[in-house]
C-alpha cells in the first residue's frame, strides 16, 4: 500500500538528514545512494541508523523539517490529555468531541502513520544489520533496542485501532513486492503476542544498567508490565514490575518532582527509564512557547480540583481548602505541573489568563521552563519522559491490589510516591479496602503522571472512557462531550482505504462500525 513506499523514503531521508553532517562519509557514500551496497557495512553505519529510528521518539514540533507529525508526539505528547478529562484542545477537538470519522485526521490518522513509519525504519534496520561485521553479543544488543521500538509503535496501534496490519520487514513498491500490497489486518492478540515477543527479545538482550538515552533492559521490562495490565495479566504485571524495583537499577528522583521534567535534571536521572531526546541546536522542540504564549493547550479544573490538599484530603472535605485562595495548602504537584492564575511565567510576569484567551483558567507547566522569555523560534531542549519509575511503583500497586488486596507492599509503593522530597504527600490511611485502594491508585496515576499522555490508555483499559468522557464540558462548549461506543477503537485512515481499494485488496478491512 501507499503508505509503505512513503515509509521507506522518509526513513532514507532521515538518513541522509543525519549523514549529511559528516563530510567523510558523503565524500565515499553520497547520500542520494544509500542502498545497501553501500551503506551497512560497519558499526558507525549501524549506529547512523539507529539513530534515525530514535528520532521518530521526537517526531512532532521536533528539529528542522516541519513534514513532521505535529500534536501528539515528542514535546507534543501532552495533547493526548485532551482527549481526556485532564485539557482541552482545538488541535484533536473532533476524536475528543466523539465527532471522529475516517477522514477526521490530526491525532487519528497521524497515530497511523507515524507509528508505521518507525515500524518500517526498524524492519529497514533488522533486515539489514546483518551486513555489518559485529560480535553475537553486539550484534543481539543492536536487535534488541531495535526490537523493542519496534513493539512499541505496534502496542500503540493495537491500543487505538485493535487489528492492525502486521509484518517484520521491509515492504517496497508494488512492482517489486504486490504480495505486500494484499495484506489484511492481524487480529490484536496475536499482535499483542509478536509485541510479547519483542519485548522480551529486549529483556534478554539489553544492558541491565541504568538507562542514559538508549533502551536498556529496565525499559522493556517497564513496557512489557504495563502491556500486561492492559490485558488485565495481573500477576505478571506484578512479577515484572517487581524485578524493576527489585533491580536497584532505577529510583525515585529526589532533587524535585519539576526537575524530572527539565534539563539539566534529566541528565543521568535514576527514574528515567525511556525518553524522547532534545539536544540544541540539531533536535529541538518549541515547548516553552507551546505551552505559554500560544494557550493551543489548557488543563481543564476536573484536574486542578482533583489534588488533595496538603492534609491528604480532597478540597470538597479539607478545612484547609480556602475558596478564595484555592492553589494554597494543596498538594504540591499542582504547581509544579499546572500554570495557576497569578504564577510568574514568560521570565517573570504573572499569568492572568484572560490576556491571552486561556479560557479554562489554566496552562501546562510539566516540562516548561517558564523561567525564559520565550517567544516563536524558541528552542526548547527538554527531553519528553514516557516511563519513569513512578509509574512501575504504580503498575505494580494496581496489579498488586487486584491479585491479593491493599497488603503492605501496595501500601509501601504508594506511600513512597507520595513522599517523594518535594512532595511529602500524607501517607494513605491504613485499612483501605480492595475498592477503595483501586480508587486510591487511579487517583494517584492522575496525580502524579498529570499532563504526560497517559490517562487517555487508562481510561480505555479501565473501561471508564465511555463514562468519564461525556460528564466534560469545556469551557467554551455548550454541551458535555459525547464518546459513541464505536470511538473505543479508532477508523483507519481513509486514505489508506483508499490505497487498498485501489490495489484491489479485498483483505484489508475497515475497523468495525465505521464502514
Amino acid at each position: 500500500m501507499k503508505y509503505f513506499i512513503r515509509y521507506s523514503a522518509l526513513f532514507v531521508s532521515v538518513l541522509i538528514l543525519i549523514v549529511s553532517c559528516k563530510k567523510d562519509f558523503l565524500d565515499k557514500n553520497p547520500p542520494d545512494q544509500l542502498s545497501s551496497d553501500k551503506f551497512w557495512k560497519t558499526q558507525a553505519d549501524a549506529d547512523i541508523a539507529l539513530t534515525a529510528i530514535y528520532s521518530y521518539l521526537i517526531q512532532g514540533y521536533n528539529y528542522t523539517n516541519a513534514n513532521n507529525t505535529g500534536q501528539g508526539w515528542g514535546s507534543g505528547t501532552p495533547y493526548w490529555e485532551t482527549l481526556t478529562d485532564n485539557a482541552v484542545s482545538s488541535a484533536f477537538q473532533n476524536v475528543a468531541n466523539g465527532a471522529i470519522e475516517a477522514t477526521t485526521g490530526t491525532i487519528q490518522s497521524d497515530a497511523y502513520n507515524t507509528s508505521y513509519k518507525a515500524i518500517q525504519a526498524c524492519n529497514i534496520f533488522l533486515a539489514n544489520i546483518g551486513n555489518v561485521p559485529l560480535q553475537t553479543a553486539a550484534m543481539n544488543h543492536y536487535l534488541g533496542e531495535v526490537r523493542f521500538i519496534r513493539g512499541y509503535y505496534y502496542f500503540l496501534l493495537a491500543q487505538l485501532y485493535g487489528d492492525v496490519v502486521y509484518y517484520t520487514r521491509p515492504i517496497g513498491n508494488a512492482s517489486a513486492d504486490p504480495e505486500s500490497y494484499q495484506l489484511g489486518r492481524m487480529p490484536k492478540a496475536q499482535v499483542i503476542d509478536s509485541v510479547i515477543s519483542d519485548f522480551n527479545f529486549a529483556v534478554n538482550n539489553l544492558a541491565d544498567t541504568a538507562y542514559t538515552g538508549h533502551v536498556v533492559k529496565g525499559t522493556a521490562l517497564g513496557y512489557l508490565a504495563k502491556l500486561y495490565i492492559t490485558q488485565g495479566n495481573w500477576q505478571m504485571a506484578a512479577t515484572t514490575a517487581k524485578t524493576i524495583m527489585n533491580s536497584n537499577k532505577f529510583s525515585l528522583f529526589t532533587g524535585g518532582y519539576r526537575g524530572l521534567f527539565l534539563k539539566p535534571s534529566q541528565i543521568n536521572n535514576p527514574e528515567i527509564l525511556f525518553s524522547g531526546r532534545y539536544q540544541v541546536p540539531n533536535a529541538y522542540s518549541p515547548a516553552d512557547y507551546l505551552y505559554t504564549y500560544s494557550a493551543s493547550f489548557q488543563p481543564l479544573k476536573y484536574l486542578v480540583d482533583d489534588y488533595e490538599c496538603t492534609d491528604g484530603f480532597p478540597i470538597t472535605s479539607s478545612p484547609l481548602y480556602d475558596k478564595n485562595a484555592p492553589y494554597n495548602n494543596r498538594d504540591p504537584r499542582l504547581l509544579a505541573t499546572v500554570l495557576t492564575p497569578g504564577v510568574l511565567y514568560k521570565g517573570g510576569i504573572p499569568f492572568v489568563p484572560t490576556q491571552i484567551a486561556a479560557q479554562s483558567g489554566f496552562l501546562n507547566k510539566k516540562g516548561v521552563d517558564s523561567t525564559r522569555a520565550t517567544v516563536i523560534g524558541t528552542q526548547s531542549d527538554q527531553d519528553w519522559v514516557y516511563l519513569r519509575y513512578a509509574e512501575i511503583l504504580l503498575l505494580y500497586a494496581e496489579a498488586q491490589n487486584e491479585l491479593t488486596g491493599p497488603d503492605a507492599t501496595v501500601y509501601s509503593a504508594i506511600n513512597s510516591i507520595r513522599a517523594r522530597p518535594g512532595v511529602n504527600m500524607p501517607a494513605l490511611p491504613a485499612g483501605l479496602s480492595q475498592a477503595d485502594m483501586r480508587t486510591r491508585i487511579r487517583h494517584e496515576r492522575r496525580i502524579e503522571l498529570a499532563l504526560e499522555g497517559q490517562r487517555y490508555f487508562d481510561l480505555k483499559r479501565w473501561k471508564t472512557d465511555r463514562t468519564v468522557i461525556p460528564t466534560i464540558k469545556d469551557p467554551t462548549a455548550s454541551n458535555n462531550r459525547t464518546f459513541p461506543l464505536r470511538d473505543t477503537l479508532w477508523p483507519i485512515p481513509q486514505m489508506e482505504m483508499d490505497v487498498a481499494n485501489s490495489y484491489g485488496n479485498t483483505n484489508f478491512k475497515q475497523t468495525p462500525g465505521w464502514q
